[in-house]
């Protein structure tokens, strides 16, 4: 049995080797390369509620009763004074998905000129920072907009220097924390609203990017990613027990409730976490599609200077010498786990899980090739 299980997978792995040589590996880049052609205030002045607005505003007060009527029209970025103080917010964010390469993205966008480091890629204000807060901080940060607002006033002076600086932000469980949390756990909070839709009320001149990655090898980079620092190194059969325990509970979950309820509670999360398709419908059936840049971490790392190239015309800012993106091609690559585990050589029971997750996976990257137009980069080779 096993000696046909590695047999299979060798054979996905030639299948996928085989389809990686014949893909342009930009090619979808193109019909996604666009430039804002708003400002933000424009877009704000223009917005209308949604019907559940008053559930969203509920869920997180604190956030619209800081929101400004209107912002700086002189700056490209959402930017307001209030008793003389010059205030920003993030112009974009990177919404996921976590170990997809989303802080090798940020890392190397913060290079631009006209890019401002915010100095805390990935707050994780949207999806976890509870509404009402805790503990109040005052000066601390403490989960309230003000204090999220406050980490931006950090940088907000050199935002003010250069009327074409823009800055953003990177929590990477964003994208799929889509109906589990918004400032906090829905299903604690009792409420239906989404966090597309919170995002929408608070920031609809916003463009995102979202990375995704093989959920097989992104669910195995998080394995070691969280896996807690005192422990020993973990075997392959450590491995092969948790795959086998998450796609359990995920299949018992459905077994006792609807899929959305299953979603709502979010767990297992690093399974969940690379079923990317169930979460497409609550950001693009909302949001002009033009606002979103999806990238394949594969193809990124393949062609990173029409990613990164395409990346700064989506966010408006100007073209790079040859030299400006020579350095920033040169960064060395941020957050990888790759030196955590080595799997040149498969046991039987890496093969045994790999399989596992591949099968289970499989239906869930059919629908994103569809969703995509049919494109077969989406379905990794199985």
């Amino acid at each position: 049995m096993l000696a046909v299980v590695g047999a299979t997978l060798l054979g996905l792995q030639l299948a996928l080797v085989a389809y990686a040589a014949d893909i342009d590996p930009a090619s979808y880049l193109k019909s996604q390369t666009n430039s804002p052609d708003y400002h933000v205030n424009d877009i704000w002045k223009k917005h209308s509620h949604l019907p559940n607005y008053a559930e969203i505003e509920g869920a997180a007060r604190d956030t619209f009763a800081l929101l400004p009527k209107e912002y700086d029209p002189n700056y490209k970025s959402p930017c307001w004074t209030v008793d003389d103080e010059f205030r920003c917010l993030p112009y974009f964010q990177i919404l996921g998905v976590s170990k997809s390469g989303t802080t090798d993205l940020y890392n190397r966008l913060v290079e631009h000129p006209d890019m401002v480091d915010c100095l805390w890629k990935g707050p994780h204000f949207w999806d976890e920072a509870s509404y009402p807060v805790r503990v109040k901080r005052p000066g601390k940060y403490d989960g309230s907009m003000e204090a999220y607002v406050g980490i931006f006033d950090k940088i907000a002076p050199k935002i003010k220097a250069n009327k074409n600086a823009i800055t953003g932000e990177a929590s990477s469980n964003t994208f799929t924390a889509v109906f589990s949390h918004l400032r906090g756990r829905v299903l604690n909070k009792r409420i239906n609203a989404t966090l597309s839709q919170y995002l929408w009320e608070a920031s609809p001149w916003a463009r995102y990017i979202v990375m995704f990655r093989d959920p097989v090898t992104r669910y195995r980079s998080a394995f070691f990613y969280y896996r807690t620092k005192s422990l020993p190194k973990a075997t392959d059969k450590e491995f092969l027990d948790r795959v086998t325990e998450d796609i359990k509970e995920w299949q018992n979950c459905l077994k006792e409730a609807n899929k959305l309820f299953c979603l709502k509670m979010y767990t297992p999360q690093q399974l969940v976490k690379g079923m990317y398709s169930d979460f497409l419908a609550p950001w693009l059936d909302l949001w002009p599609r033009d606002r979103f840049l999806f990238m394949r971490t594969e193809d990124y790392k393949v062609a990173p200077v029409d990613h990164v190239k395409t990346t700064m015309k989506f966010l408006g800012l100007r073209d790079l010498s040859q030299s400006e993106m020579k350095n920033i091609l040169a960064l060395e690559a941020k957050n990888t786990q790759s030196s955590k585990y080595d799997d040149s050589q498969l046991s039987p029971e890496l093969q045994k899980a790999y399989k596992m997750l591949q099968d289970f996976y499989r239906p869930y990257n059919q629908a994103l090739s569809k969703a995509f137009g049919d494109d077969p980069r989406w379905l990794w080779g199985y």
